[in-house]
């Protein structure tokens, strides 16, 4: 495998670190190509020896901190889906009453209830990706610190 398919591959395998970390990754990958002693048939093992190496540093969880953790997360998504869905409905019916107009909204509401509605959606989508991101990363150290 060629330096940057496995460098592709690295950073998908990796892509809920953030900027500070995707910069210390690219770094570290740099020194360690420069010594020529990366393998680079074997991309996932190579992350998750980085991960235990720099970005969980030994920190000890136990099993009720990923109780707790998993609770968090279900209310997270709960939520969050619940504003997507609520921006959903919301253009839905929008565009429904602009269809069949049996309520007399003006044109300026209706534009307006859609708009917030479509940014409602796309903001509880960039939500998801980031909560998506964090609990990934805390399962992973819990993963690699079990008590």
């Amino acid at each position: 495998m060629s330096k940057n398919e496995f460098i592709k591959r690295v950073n998908k395998q990796l892509w809920f670190l953030n900027a500070k970390e995707k910069n210390a990754l690219n770094k570290y990958i740099d020194s360690v190509d420069q010594n020529k002693s990366i393998d680079t048939n074997k991309p996932i093992r190579f992350s998750n020896e980085y991960l235990k190496k720099f970005i969980f540093n030994h920190k000890k969880k136990s099993t009720s901190h990923v109780f707790v953790l998993l609770i968090c997360m279900v209310l997270a998504y709960a939520f969050l889906l619940g504003l997507f869905i609520l921006g959903l409905v919301a253009s839905l019916a929008i565009v429904h009453a602009y269809i069949n107009p049996n309520i007399d909204l003006s044109v300026f509401v209706m534009l307006t209830v859609l708009i917030v509605a479509i940014i409602i959606m796309i903001a509880s989508l960039y939500a998801i990706k980031h909560t998506t991101a964090l609990f990934t990363k805390k399962l992973l150290e819990y993963k690699f610190n079990k008590r």
